[in-house]
């Protein structure tokens, strides 16, 4: 697993890439924003995610408010970027966070299953 900088300045926002059996380079977070920006009830909330991602890539964790960013689950330290109904999971290694997945916010608390999508990517990257 790799990843692709989508922004950086002082910290870095990094998004997990994978490569294919058929060398095709897939990732999950930058076509879960296309898919959003392609969809007009949701394009404010995935340009909105932009702004924050560089917020947070100015300051760190002290360039965001908790209803930007906050932690999804304690136990595994998967953190989530936040606005409108989108959500993008993460983890973050130093200063840096690398982003995992996205969805649609369904319900008051994080979806278990995307998650525990975000565990396994955090899990596969810190193995290389």
């Amino acid at each position: 697993m790799s990843y692709h900088v989508l922004d950086q300045d002082g910290h870095r926002v990094c998004a997990l890439t994978q490569v294919g059996d058929d060398w095709s380079v897939r990732c999950a977070v930058v076509d879960f924003l296309k898919e959003m920006s392609a969809n007009k009830s949701y394009r404010s909330s995935s340009r909105g995610l932009a702004v924050v991602f560089n917020r947070y890539a100015k300051n760190g964790r002290h360039g965001v408010t908790q209803e930007m960013f906050h932690e999804a689950d304690k136990k595994d330290a998967i953190w989530e970027f936040i606005k409108g109904d989108l959500r993008v999971l993460c983890f973050m290694v130093g200063s840096d966070v690398f982003l995992t997945n996205g969805y649609i916010k369904k319900s008051q608390k994080a979806d278990p299953t995307e998650v525990n999508r975000a565990i396994n990517a955090k899990k596969l990257y810190l193995a290389k």
